[in-house]
């Protein structure tokens, strides 16, 4: 069985080796932060390629657009304001948000609209409470009670885009305070009959069931995010679409009395600017410079609101998903199963057609090893997008290319092993020898650093051969092929010379120091304790070293020093063998 599965493990050895490497440097680079703008791309065309959903019935929105501030004039007056929530009041919607900054009056009419805003239970107002110095920040309608306030403040990636919701922040009292879309949604319902109900408590996040859904917070290094901030109660803001998804009713026409009867009871009514020349709008993954053609223009931030309730009250009543991703260890199992398939389909390629490396050929690998399984993993991504699931797809590419293209280095690896090593020995043959030894030499003379050489002999082999047969030869002599490799240096080359004899090339090595190593040579393989019944110097296998070393002038050749190791190897055998002699 052990043998089986060494054998499996050899087969596939070249996938075993690069595939979870690449991937080792994919999760480098992933944490360096090198892939979170291409994942967070991808994840903004997979939110552009989605199906259109229908619009949400339950969300109206009260619009302040250019025509309104022609006719109104900005700030919109109180009276105005007022006149306007009296109005919607009547329609009896399940909660009022007012998304307009109000701390300050905007005469006439400001009593008026105190007096409105005291007799509007379901009015939520907002502030601005995230800043970097306090004259970012807008404080609340003075006179809404602060259960009826909400933040407005939304949280923006590197590159200026909406992505996440932020539902909830903790102020420096320790209370806990909502966002203006989580706090209507949780209004309307509560209508319902749903409440928020703490589902779990880890160590470093809490887990809430809403009806249907399951909130799980934001994690820094969630989908494609790395290191991203985690501030406050997040999670991924899966939008329902622009305008159009919602009922929208320009403030003139609720002014003029120009909208249908009852046309928002029991709706959530939002009030906001959705002007260009107010700026309060924001890129979101529907603005993307990676599409083609026209885009739409930044979202209105009174529409992100929107967004933010749809999402919680859709999945609430209807289970619509909220956006989830893989615990980060399956994330890094996913990368991993990429890298293994791009690598297998390489390797299985390169396996059938080892001396077939053409240029047709490699495109077909190009094609079959890359290019489908790339379609393969977008497709699924995808696929598991629309279900609610963001897996990654930028690093799990590269982690297939690269492991595609990293297979046939390794079979150039191979074919190397095979064309310069020495199929029995594992150390180099003798044809590598012959290219490497010229090299060395020519160096040498140039420096004129010393150069020496030991060549060595099994003593007696062809009696040991006999006596023993052949598999154990073989096996003598990988044993001391490993033992030759032990005694030398890391920069000395051994190489099998020719059936039992092997040469050791050890550059900028004086005459002393080689015929030290020869010495522990013949040690390191009198250690072995091979039995050699039939050598007639000894009861076990040894090994005669002949040393040359020198100097080389620029007219010598390289022939003279090897000619020079074996007359020292001659003259080992003539003094009894098992020892070292120095030329």
């Amino acid at each position: 069985m052990w043998s089986r599965l060494r054998q499996n493990i050899a087969h596939w050895q070249g996938i075993i080796i690069t595939a979870p490497s690449i991937v080792a440097v994919a999760f480098l680079g992933n944490t360096a932060g090198l892939f979170q703008m291409p994942e967070i791309a991808i994840y903004d065309h997979f939110m552009n390629w989605r199906p259109q959903e229908t619009a949400d019935p339950r969300i109206t929105v009260v619009t302040i657009d250019e025509s309104d501030l022609d006719q109104y004039n900005f700030p919109i007056p109180d009276h105005k304001l007022a006149q306007a929530i009296k109005i919607i009041k009547q329609q009896k919607p399940r909660a009022i948000g007012l998304d307009i900054y109000r701390d300050l009056p905007v005469n006439p009419g400001y009593e008026q609209l105190i007096a409105e805003f005291a007799t509007t239970d379901n009015l939520i107002g907002i502030e601005k409470v995230i800043g970097k110095t306090d004259s970012e920040l807008v404080d609340p309608p003075h006179t809404i009670p602060t259960d009826r306030v909400a933040f407005a403040d939304l949280v923006a990636d590197v590159d200026g885009k909406i992505r996440r919701a932020l539902l909830s922040i903790e102020r420096e009292n320790g209370e806990i305070q909502l966002g203006l879309g989580a706090q209507l949604a949780l209004i309307y319902l509560a209508e319902e009959g749903i409440f928020l109900d703490l589902e779990n408590q880890d160590k470093t996040s809490f887990r809430f069931k809403l009806g249907k859904a399951t909130i799980k917070p934001f994690s820094s290094n969630d989908g494609g995010y790395v290191k991203a901030d985690t501030g406050g109660y997040q999670i991924f803001l899966n939008y329902r679409g622009w305008e159009d998804k919602f009922n929208t009713v320009p403030l003139r026409d609720i002014l003029e009395g120009k909208v249908a009867h009852h046309w928002g009871r029991d709706q959530i009514i939002l009030i906001g600017a959705t002007a260009e020349s107010l700026n309060d709008k924001f890129y979101t993954p529907y603005h993307s410079s990676y599409l083609v053609g026209d885009m739409p223009e930044r979202m209105a931030g009174v529409l992100i609101h929107a967004n933010i309730t749809s999402q919680l009250i859709s999945a609430a009543l209807e289970g619509r998903p909220l956006i989830q991703v893989l615990p980060e260890f399956l994330e890094w199992g996913w990368v991993l199963m990429w890298g293994i398939i791009g690598a297998s389909m390489s390797w299985l390629f390169f396996k059938q057609n080892l001396f077939e490396l053409k240029i047709g050929f490699l495109g077909n690998v190009l094609v079959v090893s890359i290019i489908i399984p790339s379609g393969i993993l977008v497709g699924v991504s995808y696929w598991a997008f629309l279900q609610g699931w963001w897996l990654p797809v930028f690093t799990p590419f590269i982690a297939l290319t690269l492991s595609a293209l990293a297979i046939p280095n390794y079979k150039n690896y191979e074919l190397y092993q095979i064309a310069c090593k020495d199929s029995l020995t594992q150390i180099s043959n003798r044809r590598y020898f012959d290219q490497y030894y010229p090299q060395i030499w020519h160096r040498i003379k140039e420096t004129q650093h010393p150069l020496s050489v030991i060549l060595c002999d099994v003593d007696f082999f062809k009696l040991y051969n006999d006596t023993y047969g052949h598999q154990a030869g073989d096996r003598c002599l990988q044993q001391v092929a490993q033992a030759i490799t032990k005694a030398v240096r890391s920069t000395d080359l051994v190489a099998r010379y020719g059936g039992e004899e092997f040469i050791i090339v050890l550059p900028s090595t004086d005459r002393e120091t080689a015929y030290q190593i020869g010495q522990r040579i013949c040690f390191q393989v009198q250690n072995l304790n091979i039995p050699h019944q039939q050598s007639q110097i000894s009861s076990i296998v040894t090994l005669s070293c002949g040393v040359a070393t020198s100097c080389p002038p620029h007219y010598a050749t390289s022939g003279v020093l090897i000619a020079a190791a074996d007359s020292a190897l001659y003259e080992a055998k003539a003094k009894g063998r098992n020892c070292a002699v120095v030329c």
